[in-house]
């Protein structure tokens, strides 16, 4: 038997997960028959692999740091530039898809018109760049300017004006990023520190595509002015939208040993139920304890969670499709924790062929990671009893699909078995009552315990 990893210390609880009321309402996605498909990633040489941690007694949790208001100007430490830096490492990033009707940017609209968006970066650096995505416009999109700077807290449009800066791109800068194109900046000198809250301001241009490139559910509120309002120092009366549009990446130049994790997944990764700009998904509780823990300061966190994925389907590219593109292609990424097909299994009308598609489908993203010498952590699907997607037939399936996570056979180099966590320990097949939010998705407490409950042994 494989040793699971299975962390301690439940430490402090909280994060609420993503939808699967992103997910409810989808068309069935799942074939009783597997349909075969093939992940395209060109296999680049990866630093050779830690040994696989033991299941020793883990040390406690250490506190969470707090990541509230920013220091003022004259407060603020400068992160110090690294002149061993060798390689880009992602220390942020977001998954795509089209923005649907509801998600669409709000009036008066973005051609012609500046939005201010807020993100939580997980490691530091001083030198960054940043990556914008159009690979779902059917058309091209024209920014005249993108600004970053710190803003002052998650909940605020302001930023600290002294640290504003210009991006530019090869050289200029506007930008004007093609049909189902991206553009990555220039590099920029830039003082970002852990957990930083940075502001990426854009003033758009008239050509923007009637499909927005999107995240649909940022978890935090983003800003929107007619005109140009670039260097503003907060935004007076703005129009809020709780989705990313285009912004993809942002990336720190980093040492050798610097490295990051791809939290992929469905809505329980992507935050359903999280409270607008807490930061509280189980992979923003994982970058805290990262940054916070002697030893894992240089990894960076990548959350590619969409609400109502699954690997065949749902919301969104399906996770079989994405795959590549939202873990394999990152920059700098050693480990991948997935979890996802609670939706496959949600909308299933075969045991069988959907244990067996699946188990495939997971089994391809596990060989994937592999030849690209990334190390891959199963998540085990948790309980949903007393939520729409159960029956009997389910549950069989939930439970044949969780032993063979657990199984050698997976290949999975260890296991974060959230379904040990989660379910109450005399109905296995029922989420803990603390910890739900709708026997689907945990509460706040829920997202938090697992975070915590990931050993950070894993990522040494």
């Amino acid at each position: 038997m494989k040793k699971l990893v299975r962390a301690l210390a439940v430490a402090f609880a909280t994060v609420t997960a993503l939808s699967l009321a992103g997910c409810a309402g989808k068309e069935p996605v799942v074939a009783p028959t597997p349909t075969p498909w093939v992940i395209t990633a060109t296999p680049t040489p990866k630093p050779t692999a830690t040994p696989k941690p033991t299941n020793t007694p883990r040390p406690t949790s250490t506190p969470r740091p707090t990541a509230t208001d920013t220091p003022t100007p004259t407060q603020r430490p400068t992160a110090v530039p690294a002149p061993d830096a060798t390689k880009w490492v992602g220390t942020w990033a977001s998954a795509q898809l089209v923005a649907g009707n509801e998600h669409n940017p709000p009036a008066p609209g973005l051609a012609n018109n500046t939005f201010r968006q807020i993100i939580r970066v997980s490691m530091g650096g001083s030198r960054i760049r940043l990556t914008f995505s159009n690979i779902m416009g059917e058309s091209e999109v024209e920014m005249k300017s993108t600004h970053i700077a710190i803003a002052v807290k998650s909940d605020s449009s302001k930023i600290l004006t002294d640290t504003d800066k210009v991006l530019t791109f090869n050289g200029s800068e506007s930008v004007t990023i093609p049909a189902g194109g991206t553009v990555t900046s220039d590099p920029i000198d830039f003082s970002l520190l852990p957990l930083d809250f940075l502001s990426v301001t854009t003033e758009f241009g008239s050509k923007v595509p009637k499909t927005v490139t999107s995240h649909t559910a940022s978890r935090s509120d983003n800003y929107l002015l007619a005109g140009s309002h670039l260097t503003d120092e907060f935004f007076k009366d703005p129009k809020t939208k709780t989705s990313w549009y285009f912004l993809s990446d942002v990336d720190v130049y980093a040492p050798e040993e610097a490295r990051a994790v791809v939290c992929f997944g469905d809505s329980i990764t992507d935050g359903y139920g999280v409270k607008t700009n807490s930061y509280n998904r189980w992979s923003d509780v994982l970058a805290e304890r990262l940054q916070a823990n002697s030893g894992t300061e240089m990894v960076g966190v990548l959350n590619s969670g969409i609400g109502g994925n699954s690997i065949y389907g749902g919301n969104g590219p399906a996770g079989k499709d994405r795959y590549a593109r939202d873990v394999l292609e990152h920059d700098g990424v050693e480990y991948a924790i997935i979890l996802i097909g609670v939706n496959d299994i949600g909308y299933a009308w075969s045991e069988e062929g959907t244990r067996n598609s699946v188990i495939s489908g997971l089994s391809d993203m596990v060989k994937a990671a592999h030849e690209k010498g990334i190390k891959v952590y199963g998540g085990t699907i948790t309980p949903f009893r007393n939520n729409g997607y159960y029956t009997e037939m389910h549950e069989k399936v939930r439970q044949a699909v969780n032993a063979w996570i657990r199984s050698e056979e997976s290949g999975f180099d260890a296991v974060i078995d959230f379904d040990e966590l989660l379910r109450d320990e005399k109905n296995t097949d029922t989420m803990k009552a603390d910890l739900k939010n709708d026997y689907l998705h945990p509460n706040n407490d829920g997202y938090r315990a697992m975070g915590a409950y990931i050993d950070l042994e894993l990522f040494k």
